[in-house]
């Protein structure tokens, strides 16, 4: 988690904020969004999505377990004056000590951040956990990258080399979700060797 606390403060560089504007963009088009919704942002860095759609939303909360991404939320929170709808924690939805009551989201979403998550079924279900009855759950990720390119510049990285689809829904089937659909996320260029690669990029959105 080092790392991440450490590229905080220069996280939203222009290559990520873009990157965020497009996902935000493809969730707008295919969520059933509302403005009396409550959203949870799963392993969310600085808040890129919530911040682009909170137009779109009642509320949210702003989740990760790095400390230095909560901190630059947090400072967008206040200087957006949107802390009455708000709020940035720093949890760890797998551990059994970060955990949010029962029921009280509308929908949960998530941006290249799952393939970070050791034990993805137990982090998926509790975000079902957190879900009310008929609440949907939306993640954007790597597919599968099958030479690690990804992130071969961090030669700490312990996550996942993106997932296949079919692999991803059925961890999401054996959480509890239902109603699965998987489709193209986008691209990200990424350089790679001195050229600039695409990844391809999945939206899961599924239900409880």
């Amino acid at each position: 988690m080092a790392h991440f606390d450490d590229a905080a403060a220069t996280w939203d560089d222009p290559a990520k904020l873009e990157r965020a504007q497009r996902a935000s963009a493809l969730l707008r088009e295919r969520l059933p969004l509302r403005t009396t919704d409550r959203v949870l942002d799963v392993g969310a860095g600085t808040g890129q999505l919530t911040f682009n759609l909170i137009d779109a939303i009642g509320s949210a909360t702003i989740s990760d377990s790095s400390a230095g991404m909560i901190e630059q939320a947090q400072l967008k929170i206040e200087q957006g004056k949107l802390t009455e709808r708000v709020e940035a924690r720093q949890l760890d939805l797998t551990d059994s000590a970060d955990q949010l009551e029962a029921e009280s989201y509308d929908g949960a979403w998530s941006m290249l951040a799952l393939h970070h998550v050791d034990d993805i079924e137990l982090l998926l279900r509790r975000v079902r956990d957190v879900l009310r009855p008929g609440g949907w759950v939306a993640v954007i990720d790597l597919d599968a990258d099958d030479d690690g390119a990804f992130h071969e510049h961090n030669p700490d990285f312990d996550g996942h080399h993106g997932f296949s689809r079919d692999a991803f829904a059925q961890s999401l089937q054996n959480a509890g979700f239902t109603d699965i659909e998987i489709s193209d996320g986008g691209i990200v260029d990424k350089e790679v060797h001195e050229q600039i690669r695409p990844f391809p990029l999945f939206l899961a959105i599924a239900r409880k």
